[in-house]
């Protein structure tokens, strides 16, 4: 019998919508209601380990946190969660008063929710929160995105997926794996009276929420009116495709969505939700029966508004969607920038090749004879604006790289010097002074630095090391990691007895400088390198050759390992104590006559090959740390938030901006370089 409800067809709820709606028009629209309940679960029962299921805290579906009612969880049967056959039965009473546990005031009237479940558990379905094509999360919510997403997080099991006790050699409370399906009436139902109180002269509709953490796919459900025996079979199409988890003898995974509506329930006082009979079959299919929540409305609500499509490019089509319920007949109008789209009057709206004119901001009003609202706003090609408040920094380290792009580094505590002279009335301006403590500047690792030959310069003053200070060996002045590995590193430092030292990743080109330069003069160092066949490095100190090897120094670039400078993050050597000043780096060697240059006038020789540069001419300052996708993303920046945007030549993310006249805001987009794109906006709209 159950089956054959759902092919009912009614025409009386028809007719006596339209003399409703006709009486609407003459009473108002005062008593117009919309309101949701979600179910919640209780993961543990014992008090210590207890926690609640996720009231709604934010718009869901259309509809404001404070029309939610976040109904009384239910036990999973798990842990400590003591289970008798065939589950639990709920009852609450929401009224004009109610405003504790989850609840929230009606409108008007007073409901009774009555529901019974095998028992309820959390779904990692996320919905638009998630990514595709799954939509599913993590564990348990820390920092829900979307109400959506709060709704979807617990449900109602449906009793034969994961029911009572299988057989012997089944598994645990609510895990039949191998047991034939359960014929007891152990799925939901939910008993709603007093309906005429809360919608006392308008009808309404009903749509449903689902998630389920063991699902294929999801069985109609049947919303009853039991004074009429009146029945409406709701089903759920378009859900996103389950990821088998294959820890079953039928397919089973994670998923949700939302139903159709259900008809024009007019004059009602009592509903009844039901599953229809949830199966499966080994290897072959699996209906789930589940629910997370549903709404009961007669003003229209957009319960799936149309998704940003921002990183559309010019000459891409984005196809816009969304889906609302309400009580028919309902009108549809798309807006674009806040004004109507003449003739765009239908559910979906298509942008099509995507023109700088046409970039904005799109939205659905919706209207019928009890209100109007309008859908969630979708964001079409203007790329993704970084509205959050990216983490401040006010230690930037500045790149003053004049010609190729500039990459910032993060000061770790040293500390800024206008200038400093030695004993030997040598002055050298902008220095950074490094203690005994960690203290180094660190900067992104980035391709450019990544090449197989290369040449870093600095100058140094320092009175020798702490060797007390933490550490295996040596004061690092210039580390590259090599992927975490600790003592692995390419580095320069400075040995307790005073002479410099290249430790290289495979040992074999190691080698200590002749000269000493732990005199607290200032002393202009070089290293050129090579990792390729024959290799080798050079040690040049004040403008002359001191050291060499002809063996292979191993891997200077180490992509994705950042440059240290002042100290190793890894903490294998100890930290660097004394001062730095105009530390560069080229990917290139420089010759003798190049480096001559750069130590008599500043010079910057090889342009080209320049790739880092910290004159350190003023204090470490403000910037911003901005993370993005990766490629096929570009960053963009712009002086007001309407444009013009420009890419952020040569960075990749993360990176740490500095802000300036020209850079104020930031979005990413996606390059279009494989030609004009496609972009739906809800693809798993139904």
């Amino acid at each position: 019998m159950k089956r054959q409800l759902g092919s009912i067809v009614n025409s009386r709820s028809k007719k006596i919508a339209c003399t409703v709606s006709a009486a609407a028009l003459m009473l108002g629209v005062s008593s117009a209601a919309t309101i949701g309940l979600h179910f919640q679960c209780d993961y543990y029962c014992s008090s210590n380990l207890r926690y609640t299921g996720y009231p709604v805290t934010m718009t869901a579906f259309g509809i404001a946190s404070n029309a939610w009612e976040n109904l009384y969880q239910i036990p999973t049967a798990y842990h400590s969660c003591d289970w008798t056959s065939p589950g639990y039965l709920t009852n609450e009473v929401i009224d004009t008063d109610t405003s504790t546990n989850g609840l929230n005031p009606l409108p008007n009237g007073s409901i009774n929710v009555t529901w019974f479940a095998n028992c309820a558990n959390f779904a990692p379905f996320y919905g638009y929160a998630a990514s595709p094509p799954y939509y599913t999360g993590g564990g348990p919510l820390t920092n829900p995105k979307t109400g959506e997403q709060q709704v979807y997080a617990t449900f109602l099991r449906d009793g034969i997926n994961f029911g009572p006790d299988g057989p012997a050699g089944t598994s645990g409370p609510g895990q039949p794996y191998g047991s034939p399906d359960n014929d007891l009436e152990a799925y939901y139902y939910v008993d709603i009276t007093g309906l005429n109180t809360l919608f006392t002269n308008t009808p309404f509709v009903v749509e449903l929420m689902v998630s389920a953490d063991s699902m294929y796919t999801t069985t109609n459900a049947f919303i009853i009116d039991v004074a009429d025996s009146i029945t409406n079979s709701v089903i759920f199409p378009g859900l996103p495709p389950v990821q088998n988890q294959n820890n079953a003898p039928w397919p089973r995974g994670i998923g949700g969505g939302l139903s159709t509506s259900s008809g024009v329930f007019s004059n009602v006082t009592h509903l009844h939700i039901m599953s229809n009979i949830p199966q499966h079959v080994a290897g072959e299919f699996n209906n789930g029966g589940t629910i997370s929540g549903f709404i009961m409305t007669d003003k229209p609500v957009v319960s799936m508004s149309p998704q940003s499509v921002a990183l559309a490019n010019v000459g891409d089509t984005a196809y816009l969607s969304a889906y609302a319920i309400g009580v028919p007949p309902l009108s549809y109008q798309w807006q674009f920038n806040g004004q109507n789209i003449p003739g765009a009057t239908a559910t979906n709206y298509t942008v099509s090749n995507l023109t700088m004119s046409t970039i904005g901001d799109y939205a659905l009003v919706v209207t019928n004879l009890y209100g109007t609202t309008t859908s969630a706003v979708s964001s079409v090609g203007a790329g993704h604006v970084i509205t959050q408040t990216p983490t401040p920094s006010t230690n930037v380290v500045y790149d003053s790289n004049p010609d190729n792009p500039q990459h910032n580094g993060l000061d770790m505590g040293a500390t800024w010097l206008a200038s400093s002279t030695d004993s030997s009335s040598v002055t050298r301006t902008g220095v950074m002074s490094f203690g005994p403590d960690t203290n180094a500047i660190v900067v992104e690792d980035n391709t450019n630095f990544d090449g197989s030959v290369g040449t870093i310069s600095f100058w140094m003053r320092s009175a020798g090391t702490d060797t007390n200070d933490g550490g295996i060996t040596g004061a690092a002045i210039i580390v590259r990691p090599v992927g975490g590995s600790q003592g692995l590193e390419f580095a320069l430092v400075q040995l307790a007895a005073g002479n410099l030292e290249l430790f290289t990743p495979n040992d074999d080109g190691n080698f200590t400088s002749v000269k000493n330069v732990s005199d607290n003069k200032w002393h202009f160092v070089a290293l050129t390198f090579s990792d390729t066949t024959p290799g080798g490095a050079a040690l040049f100190i004040d403008g002359a050759l001191d050291s060499t090897n002809g063996g292979n120094v191993g891997s200077w670039s180490t992509a994705g390992d950042p440059i240290d400078i002042g100290s190793g993050t890894d903490n294998y050597y100890q930290p660097y104590v004394g001062l730095l000043n105009d530390v560069r780096y080229y990917s290139s060697i420089l010759r003798l006559a190049q480096l001559s240059s750069i130590q008599t006038s500043g010079a910057l020789a090889d342009t080209n090959a320049l790739q880092l540069e910290f004159e350190f001419a003023a204090p470490p300052g403000p910037g911003l740390n901005l993370s993005w996708p990766d490629a096929p993303s570009v960053l963009q920046s712009a002086p007001t938030v309407i444009g013009p945007w420009t890419p952020v030549i040569g960075v990749s993310t993360p990176y740490t901006i500095i802000p300036a006249t020209n850079q104020q805001f930031f979005r990413y987009i996606y390059s279009n370089t494989n030609g004009p794109q496609t972009n739906i906006s809800n693809p798993y709209l139904m």
